[in-house]
Formats: C-alpha cells, structure tokens, sequence
C-alpha cells in the first residue's frame, strides 16, 4: 500500500475515533429530548397540527391521537417524560377530555385536561435490551370549531424527556456508526491533502467537536442528520479531492501546505455549514419561498416580481434559479440544493481570495488566513441562516468577480480574463437588486482607480475592467432587467405622487394658523422622532462591528497600517480601494438620507448589505494584518493568535444561532 494511502487509512481510523468520542461526550451533556411547539409542528411527531401562535403562547392542536416516536433512545435506563397540555374547550358545554398516555404500545396514564396548561408527568421504565420510546395521547373526546374542518383534541406546549436521575445514556446507535463515519471520510480527505499529520489531528479534533455540536442539538440524534452527514461527507470531500487533484496534474506540482489548509478549511466551513442549515430543528424561514421561485424558472417562468414593503412590485432577481436549475435533476429538495448551491458558491468566493493575494502579494500565510476569515463574518451566517439566499449568493459571486478581477489584471491584454469577468459580472447584476448596485459601482471604481492610479501597466486592465462591466451591464438589462418596462413605470408614477404628496404635507405642516406647535409637535403626535446625524452615524458603526465581528475589524485596521509599499497601485490594493469607496458611498448616503425612525428601518437594513458586499476587503486587510503580525515577533504574535482566537468564536457563536 502507497504512503499516502496508509496515511489517509491512519487518520480515517483516528477520524472516527476523534468523531465518535465528541459525539458521546456532546450527547451526554444534551441528552434531554425537548420538543417546543415555536415553528414548525416538531420532527419526530405525528397527529398535530400547524403550529399556532396567541400573543406570545405557541402550541399544537392534537388531531383524535398524537404520537412521539424517539428511535433508538437507549432504554437501560428509565427515563421521565412531562407534557404541558390542555383541553382549551372553547365552549363550558363541551365536556374536558380524559386524556389516555400510552408508552411503548401499552396503557401508562390516565388524566383529566382542563382549560389552563398543566404538566403531565409521565414514568417511562427501563427495557434493557431494547431502544426507541414511542409515546401517544389519545383524548377522550374531539370538537371541530367553527369555520374549521379539523377535529381537535388537545393543545400542546411542550413535550420534554430526560433519562430518571440524570443516569448516563449512549446515543442512538446508528447515529453513532454514522457520525464516525463521516469524521473518517473528512479525515481521509485531510490526508490526502497532504496536509502534515499534527495539523490534520488538531484540525480534525475542531471538525469532530463541530459535528457533535449539531448532531446531539434537540431531536438530531434520533433523525436521519447522521446520514446527511455521511452524504455531505463524501460529496464535499470527493468532489474537493478530485478538483485539487485535476489541478495538480494540470499544473504537475503539488498544492503546497498554505493551498492545502485553504481547502481544508473550505471542506470544514462547507460541511459544518450545511450540516447545521439540514438540522431537522433549523426553521425554513425564507427558504420554502426560494424553492417556489426555483419551480417557476424551472417551469419556465422567467420574469417575476415581488413586492416591496411598500407594496409597489419590482423586478426580484433570479441568477440563485438559473444556475440552480442545471442541478435540480440531482434532486427534488428544491430547499437543500439552493442552500447547497449558496454555501458553495461562498466556500469558492473564499478561495478565490486565496489565488488572488497570491498572485497579487505573494504572501502564502495571508491568503490561507483570509479563507479563513471568511468563513467567520458573523453577517454572512445571519444573511444564510434568514434564508436571504439570493442576496448571500449575489454578495458571493460579486467577491468572485473582485477576486477573479485581481488575479488576472496582469493578463487583461489577452481577451479570456475579460470573458471570464463579464460573465461573473453579469451573473451577480441578476442575483439581487443590492448585488446589481453595489458590483457595479466596486467595478467601475475599481476600473477607474486602475486608470487613474495604477500605471501603465494598470491602464489596459482599467480598461477591460470598464469594458467587461459595460458588457455585462447590457447583457443583465437585455436579458432580464429590461423586461419590466411597466414595472418601471409604476413606480415612477408612484414616485412622483409621493414625492407631490410629501410637499403638500409639508406645506401643511408649517402653516402656523393649523400648526401652531410646528414641526415637531406634529411628528411627535404622528408618533415619529428624529434621529441625529451623530445618532445615525454611531448605529453604522455599530452595525459594523456586530456584523463583521471586532477581531476581524482590529486586524483589518492593523492589515491598512502594514500594507505593502506601493499597495496603493497594485492591483489587490485598487480592488481593496475600489470595496472601500462603495463601502464609504453607500454607507454615507445611508446615514445621511432621512433620519426618521420611519425610514430608518429601510437605511439599517440596507447598511447591513452594503457591509456584507464589501466585507472581503476587511477579510483580505485582516488577513495581511495578522500575517504581519505573526512574523512580526513574540509579542504581536500572541496578539495575533489571541485575535484570531476571538474572530473564531464570534463565528461560532454566529453559527450556533442556527441550531435550538
């Protein structure tokens, strides 16, 4: 057997090992089964209702049975379960029910609902030998209220079980099997990285602990996660593998250690990412929505719209469909294959920013961490956890085009690279209004900036730059946005009528006979208030280093300080420029726009946008800040690790929102 075969067996070995004793170690801290009634009706139920929401109560009508089946729940032990639960008879005529609480298929209680929530406690006994508990509640009686066809039984709150005195429990079986699994598959993968074998233990050691987190959070032990993973597992990997291997042959060299961890961290960010986004408790949100505009494209629907807050249509973009729908043959969860194509749309973004501070700096250390960084903008796991698919896959391939525009501006004399920009360009124009504006205004910046400041050997790049954006501009309005021409219309008209509505108002407000409290008197009765430039200004701030994280920000500060003599010509440097002035613009046109709170909404919402589109250039000024600092001595090292320690655990906690 070959070296690198016998390495890969010893860390897939290792893997499962590493991967199994974080699972046990996380399932027996979070053995509790609790299933809320907040979203959607629970996995591992049948017999309920759409969950239904009464102020700030949330809770799940039972059809005339409701059943919760928890497969391979280890039995050795006895467990306790409570139900809070209630008759809610509307009407005192009709009687409460008797409710009959079956386990394992055999009568357990009997108790009497009322019309206030009360917990039901419940003894599960021990059956050494066997796994899975199933647990039923049948009510005695049902009603079917008015204007509603269903007949209903109980109200449900919450369902919870835990082993009796905290005994230990293993977890299920199966999901074990399969979670070593998959921590063996991505330990092949590191291996065949050639990634040094310390490293990769370490490395592995962070995904393992990763993986336990999401498998043993609320009912992912008991669901088909654990297969997920496996799948996940051997795509991501497989896939990675054969690329850099086509790659190496390509270029008849080997990735060196810095490109390796690049794709080593891309594989983790990808996996963990998409494993916590397929968690069977991980809401929807706006993803079921995506799915249906993937049907229409699909279906040949191209032109849609949507409206806006205000209710005025515009045209809603639809690059995310049309470079889904080639792959919708592979599966018909439509939701998973638009996260998927998401998340490795942004796993690619992250590497080119590797290739393009290579080819631009030279500096290996840097261009590893900034794929790091990336992958820990705490905004980016907001946007993708939101299901704001298609603004995160615009902001992506908008990176992808600014990555690919400083990797290749030293051979913009050949016509390919202002192919390949073109037509990045013009897919992130059609992936989302905010994409559309802010790409463009960072490549006719960054265009100009290479004109303007670059040198004679940036001028004929600027130029294909602008050439490129002036082709793609007219392909995403001849092909998709110049198809709305009513659309337009309307909201011109609506415009001016708003615009004519506004100054009447105005007008209004300051005539003294009607207004004798002036202006602020009437927004203060209209339930308004101003807020102050230095207000408006504090929030974006704000907004920035919650977004980006504080690490990343003080890095990038350090990164801007120590960048390398003439950065301000070369070609990264005019991309970082180029981010840094549609950055500056649009924030300030945020920030200086209206400051009624009525408005304001709209402008922090917008400032997010504009942060998250423009974030690489802190990754990229972060990354030379800690590289910098990490060969600088001792002390700015500690410093450095310490930093990126930090950034490493705002993303975290970023992506531990995903799970319950």
């Amino acid at each position: 057997m070959s070296r690198p075969l016998v390495r890969a067996s010893a860390l897939a070995l290792a893997g499962a090992a590493i991967g199994l004793a974080c699972f046990v170690a996380a399932y027996t801290t979070h053995h509790d089964i609790v299933l809320e009634m907040e979203r959607d009706v629970p996995a591992l139920t049948s017999g309920l209702y759409p969950v239904e929401r009464s102020g700030e109560l949330t809770f799940a009508w039972t059809a005339d049975r409701a059943e919760i089946r928890v497969p391979g729940l280890d039995r050795r032990r006895p467990w306790s379960c409570a139900v809070r639960l209630r008759g809610a008879r509307p009407d005192a005529a009709l009687p409460q029910p008797d409710v009959a609480i079956g386990v394992d298929g055999k009568h357990a209680a009997n108790v009497r609902a009322g019309n206030e929530f009360a917990d039901v406690l419940v003894a599960v006994p021990a059956r050494p030998g066997e796994e899975g508990l199933a647990l039923t509640l049948t009510p005695s009686t049902t009603f079917v209220p008015g204007g509603d066809r269903r007949r209903l039984g109980l109200q449900l709150d919450r369902i919870a079980c835990r082993p009796a005195q905290d005994a230990f429990v293993w977890p299920p079986r199966r999901a074990a099997g399969r979670v070593a699994l998959a921590s063996a598959v991505i330990g092949a993968a590191l291996a065949l990285l050639g990634l040094p074998g310390l490293f990769s233990v370490a490395w592995l050691t962070l995904v393992a602990g990763g993986q336990a987190v999401v498998m043993a959070a609320g009912v992912g032990p008991y669901s088909q996660l654990a297969g997920t993973a496996v799948s996940l597992a051997a795509w991501i990997a497989g896939t990675s593998l054969v690329v850099v291997k086509l790659s190496e042959a390509g270029r008849r060299r080997r990735l060196t250690a810095a490109a390796a961890a690049a794709v080593a961290w891309s594989i983790s960010f990808l996996y963990l990412g998409l494993l916590a986004l397929f968690h069977p408790d991980k809401a929807l949100v706006d993803a079921l929505f995506h799915a249906h505009r993937l049907e229409w494209v699909l279906a040949g629907r191209l032109y849609f719209t949507q409206l806006s807050t205000s209710a005025t249509p515009f045209p809603y973009a639809i690059g995310l469909y049309v470079v889904a729908a080639p792959w919708s043959w592979l599966t018909r969860d439509y939701v998973a294959l638009l996260r998927i194509v998401v998340a490795v749309s942004q796993a690619v973004a992250g590497l080119l920013l590797y290739w393009a501070i290579v080819r631009s700096w030279g500096d290996r250390l840097a261009a590893g961490l900034a794929v790091a960084l990336a992958g820990l903008v705490p905004l980016s796991y907001e946007i993708l956890g939101n299901a704001n698919l298609t603004h995160a896959f615009g902001s992506a391939v908008s990176q992808a085009t600014m990555a690919t525009v400083a990797a290749l501006a030293d051979r913009a004399d050949r016509r390919w690279p202002v192919v390949v920009w073109a037509l990045l360009a013009t897919v992130g124009f059609v992936a989302h209004v905010s994409s559309f504006v802010l790409l463009l205004a960072t490549l006719v910046a960054t265009g100009t900036l290479y004109v303007v400041c670059g040198g004679t050997p940036l001028h004929r790049a600027g130029r294909a730059v602008l050439v490129a954006t002036a082709a793609a501009l007219f392909l995403s309005v001849a092909l998709y946005w110049g198809h709305f021409g009513r659309i337009y219309e309307q909201q011109l008209a609506r415009a001016r009528e708003a615009a004519v509505a506004s100054s009447e108002a105005s007008t209004h407000e300051m005539a003294p006979s009607e207004q004798p409290g002036g202006i602020a008197d009437t927004r203060a009765a209209l339930g308004r208030r101003e807020l102050t430039l230095g207000r408006r200004t504090a929030d974006a701030l704000a907004q920035a280093v919650r977004n980006l994280g504080w690490p990343i920000l003080v890095l990038a500060l350090v990164g801007l300080w120590r960048l390398p003599a003439g950065a301000g010509r070369d070609r990264l440097g005019l991309v970082l420029a180029g981010w840094g002035l549609t950055c500056a613009v649009f924030t300030a046109a945020a920030v200086l726009g209206p400051g009624n709170v009525r408005y304001q909404q709209d402008a922090w919402e917008f400032i997010g946008r504009v942060q998250h589109a423009t974030a690489p250039a802190a990754v990229v000024l972060a990354a030379h800040g800690a590289s910098w600092a990490w060969r600088a001595g001792a002390v700015t090292r500690a410093i450095a690790g310490l930093l990126l320690a930090a950034a490493l655990a705002a993303g975290t906690r970023a992506w531990m929102a995903w799970l319950p």
